[in-house]
């Protein structure tokens, strides 16, 4: 696998209620551009998922945050189905703790370039791959 530049893009993908991205955003900042669809606060679906589909084939690499507590994913999946279909890096943190929600996820992490099962694992493989 290639370095990863600095100007590299990364699209946060996955649920806002965690506030997740602020963790992701006090480790990569400065190091790669972040599109965070939690901070565009659209409420039209049609113009927000116009703004993450462009977020998403404008950036490099994808980060996949599938917390457990996220009641299914869906728009995840779509956002790593249609990176996976532009040829993008999928980064997938798969936190899913229910056999029956795991089971029908599966197509996810085959899209997927690698899985971590921590956000900070995930995190750190950004960091040394930005080194």
């Amino acid at each position: 696998m290639s370095a990863i530049l600095p100007s590299s893009k990364v699209y946060l993908a996955g649920g806002f209620s965690s506030k997740w991205q602020v963790l992701v955003t006090s480790h990569l900042t400065g190091k790669y551009e972040l599109l965070d669809p939690s901070t565009h606060n659209i409420e039209d679906p049609i113009k927000y998922t116009k703004w993450d589909l462009d977020a998403i084939q404008q950036s490099d690499i994808i980060l996949a945050n599938m917390e457990s507590t996220n009641p299914g994913g869906y728009s995840l999946a779509l956002e790593v189905g249609f990176a996976k279909a532009l040829g993008k890096e999928i980064i997938l943190v798969d936190q899913i703790k229910d056999a029956t929600v795991s089971r029908y996820f599966e197509m996810v992490r085959q899209c997927s370039n690698r899985i971590f099962s921590t956000l900070e694992d995930a995190i750190e493989h950004l960091l040394r791959q930005a080194k």
